[in-house]
């Protein structure tokens, strides 16, 4: 019997060559005209391009998170506007103004005029409103239900314009984790109570969880907005857990039982070094409980260390306000009374501290090349514990410069602020 040929048996036949992408859409074209292609190819094309173009912005019915298009949405490539942000002065001289008094023509126009006579050449102006609206009309779509109904500083361009044209440093101020309105619209972020419900302090103000990433996205996007409008710095305030109210009925959604209050606090301060200093190259500072200065090492039962806080930012700026010492410190009765003593403490510690801080190889805190903030102190500029004219005001200016300050800067709530008692402006 013959052996089967095998070539036979499994070879297939060979089918008929299938018409090439170029023929079967010429044969489409002619059958059916142009039109019907061009309609069909419309979809595929724009589905290719979504696909392959930079990852710039994604639409806020898109966001996977409430918070990630407002970041993003001022990360994308453009046409490079021209760059109007001041450098930092060598010395920074400046004033708190909140964004009510910001808002108010005439007062504005007062605090501008004493800036252009004296030697103040920078403004901190707040960037939210009381309860923590946004002061702005912000551009993110993603932000804008935070903003007030009319917010005080409107659009931010125009409200700097004139600062700008007189050469003033802005810095924009952001209270971070007291922020009433961002608590009670986000509350799955807000601090709790046992017994259910949204925690406040004795005050009756809402705090947000300072371990919730969210929180720290959006309080980033803000800080972007602002200083893509115009400012030349952002500051950042409240950035610590709450001191007063029925601490042990908290809860926390977020922040872990497992992790220490500085551990926590000292992650979000280098998240913002990173999103803000390293990527976009913004110049940020903090603010800190006075007693950081004194107690470096102790986060005061709050997150907030002075050792956690100096590698991540431009300026530190402790609240040294000597009405806010205790009776009994440095042996004074009335701290307030002794102005120019309890600024220097506080400043002298500091300094020593970061010294040692700063030729740190072996404790994991810094190298010997990291640059770590300078000092430039909040200074207390109202009446508490004791009349604070020009010689008070002015021996705290002496005790911070004398102790290497980088500045300073001057605190009342009202933004009541007298010529009489700074220097007139430098000759020029």
């Amino acid at each position: 019997m013959t052996e089967p040929d095998l070539n036979q048996l499994t070879a297939q036949p060979t089918p008929p060559a299938a018409p090439s992408p170029q023929g079967r859409f010429a044969a489409f074209a002619h059958r059916f005209g142009l039109l019907p292609v061009i309609f069909i190819a419309l979809p595929t094309a724009a589905f290719l391009w979504l696909e392959i173009r930079p990852d710039t912005f994604t639409p806020i019915t898109r966001a996977i998170l409430p918070m990630d298009n407002a970041v993003r949405a001022v990360e994308g490539p453009g046409e490079a506007a021209p760059d109007t942000h001041l450098p930092t002065p060598a010395v920074v001289k400046g004033i708190y103004v909140s964004a009510f008094g910001a808002g108010d023509r005439r007062l504005m126009g007062g605090l501008i005029d004493l800036v252009d006579r004296t030697e103040l050449n920078a403004m901190v102006i707040d960037i939210k409103e009381g309860r923590g609206e946004l002061a702005f009309r912000p551009k993110s779509a993603a932000l804008q239900p935070y903003a007030a109904a009319k917010p005080a500083l409107g659009d931010l361009p125009t409200f700097l314009k004139p600062l700008k044209e007189k050469k003033i440093y802005t810095i924009a101020r952001d209270f971070v984790f007291q922020d009433p309105t961002f608590a009670e619209r986000m509350t799955q972020w807000a601090v709790q109570r046992q017994s259910g419900g949204i925690w406040r302090d004795r005050k009756g103000i809402p705090w947000l969880d300072a371990g919730c990433a969210e929180v720290w996205k959006y309080n980033v996007a803000v800080a972007q907005e602002a200083y893509d409008a115009g400012f030349d710095e952002i500051q950042f305030d409240y950035i610590r857990f709450p001191t007063d109210g029925d601490l042990k009925s908290m809860v926390f959604p977020c922040f872990p039982d497992s992790k220490e209050k500085w551990q926590q606090m000292g992650e979000f301060f280098s998240y913002l070094d990173h999103e803000l200093r390293v990527r976009r190259k913004i110049p940020i500072s903090v603010d800190l409980f006075g007693l950081t200065m004194d107690q470096a090492d102790y986060d005061l039962g709050i997150g907030q260390r002075l050792r956690d806080a100096l590698p991540h930012f431009d300026f530190i700026s402790p609240m040294t306000y000597p009405s806010h010492y205790a009776s009994g410190f440095e042996g004074f009765v009335n701290p307030a009374d002794h102005p120019y003593e309890v600024v220097r403490k506080s400043m002298s510690d500091g300094q020593r501290f970061r010294a040692g801080l700063q030729t740190a190889t072996t404790d994991g805190a810094a190298s010997a090349s990291a640059k770590l903030g300078a000092f430039r102190p909040w200074l207390q500029a109202f009446d508490l514990g004791a009349v604070y004219d020009r010689s008070k005001i002015q021996a705290q200016i002496s005790a911070a410069m004398e102790n290497g300050a980088s500045g300073w800067l001057l605190w009342n709530a009202s933004n009541r602020y007298s010529a009489a008692t700074l220097e007139p402006e430098p000759a020029k």
